[in-house]
């Protein structure tokens, strides 16, 4: 009986070991684990794992050739452990050895073709060559097998992106979002990709309406301002003097929220020697939007006060606005404040001639008669009594 429980004692120590260090590296105690884990190779079920964890804690302390050692050690005792392939390949490309972090690779696939992460790491390699068809194939593969690998989605749209496919880039980068909210660099990559596309409209916008056709502008955003560079054609030519004057028409025409300035650049094109450079205030010179004082007390006070009020509130906030250099909100202020006292007058108006339109009515036309009563029905007469 003994001897037959002395193997199965020492399956369960090993076990118990195995258990013990992987608590250890949890807790990152990678030094205990290290110690632990070799206990338990002599008498584990799969001691290729056991290597394996091995030279994963190597790795984290930074034993590089140790960690080799081990997921070598892993891959002899089982050639076809995919664990083993895909941690020594990952290994073999952080140390710059490409070529043969594709051999692994390409063994692991061999035992289990659809393996997400050797897809997702050999896409990130391809990428780093600047093989982007391969590693859109790669990446294509790994979100095929686990369709919630949000990095997967975030590298896949840098390739389409290098590819010059921005609509796919910005698909990927929503899809990687929408399987992790904190991938910063997939909502940066959107922001840049959403400016790109504001900068371009807004440079054809801008030349469409000064009228450029054969001066090219290009706009681009910079925080609270716009960065316009001019190109003109030899032979071309342009008045500076008025242009800026042009411009700052436009954009407060537009009412562009997050524009305060502009700085402007003329140059020839083919040519790096600059002809024209200026920085510009939106808004400086204009002057302050009407108040209306007296739209605005004779409609709170008099004309119809629950409009009036709100009219007043926006006539006090306007002059501050403006003083502040918020020339928008305040006129803003000046256009709610004529609309409120428009519509004031308006309903104020309406009911007015209500009013007088039913005064003429009961005027002319009087209270309505009264309906005669009808006639009571002539009661039967009585018949007479029969004589005896």
């Amino acid at each position: 009986m003994g001897l037959y429980l002395t193997p199965w004692l020492r399956r369960q120590q090993a076990r118990y070991c195995y258990r013990q260090a992987l608590t250890q590296i949890r807790k990152g105690n990678i030094e205990a684990a290290i110690a632990v884990l070799p206990q338990a190779l002599d008498h584990a079920p799969h001691p290729a794992n056991i290597h394996i964890e091995l030279g994963k804690a190597h790795w984290q302390i930074g034993n590089t050739a140790a960690a080799l050692e081990q997921f070598t050690a892993a891959i002899a005792l089982d050639p076809a452990n995919v664990r083993a392939y895909g941690n020594r390949g990952l290994l073999h490309c952080q140390q710059g050895q490409d070529d043969l972090a594709l051999s692994d690779w390409q063994q692991g696939l061999q035992h289990q073709p659809g393996h997400a992460l050797i897809h997702y790491n050999r896409g990130l390699l391809h990428f780093r060559q600047q093989n982007y068809a391969a590693a859109l194939a790669d990446f294509d593969a790994a979100i095929a097998t686990n369709p919630n690998l949000a990095e997967a989605y975030l590298h896949r749209g840098h390739a389409h992106e290098q590819l010059g496919q921005s609509a796919a880039a910005a698909h990927d980068w929503e899809l990687a979002l929408c399987n992790d909210l904190n991938l910063a660099q997939a909502r940066l990559k959107l922001h840049q990709l959403q400016q790109v596309d504001r900068d371009r409209a807004l440079s054809q916008r801008l030349q469409a309406e000064l009228g450029l056709r054969q001066i090219s502008v290009e706009v681009e955003h910079q925080d609270d301002r716009l960065r316009i560079q001019i190109h003109r054609p030899v032979g071309v030519g342009l008045n500076y003097f008025t242009l800026p004057e042009q411009i700052r028409a436009l954009l407060i025409g537009w009412q562009m929220d997050d524009i305060y300035s502009f700085d402007l650049t003329g140059q020839v094109q083919d040519q790096s020697v600059v002809e024209w450079r200026g920085h510009y205030k939106v808004f400086q010179g204009q002057p302050c939007p009407p108040t209306r004082w007296h739209r605005v007390l004779l409609t709170a006070f008099v004309i119809f006060p629950p409009l009036g009020i709100p009219a007043l509130a926006y006539a006090m906030n306007l002059r501050q606005a403006y003083q502040q250099g918020d020339y928008l909100s305040a006129l803003r202020a000046s256009r709610a404040i004529h609309g409120l006292c428009r519509a004031g007058g308006i309903i104020s108006l309406t009911l007015a001639t209500m009013v007088v339109g039913y005064w003429g009515y009961q005027r002319f036309y009087g209270p309505p008669e009264a309906s005669a009563a009808p006639a009571e029905l002539a009661k039967p007469p009585v018949p007479a009594e029969a004589d005896d």
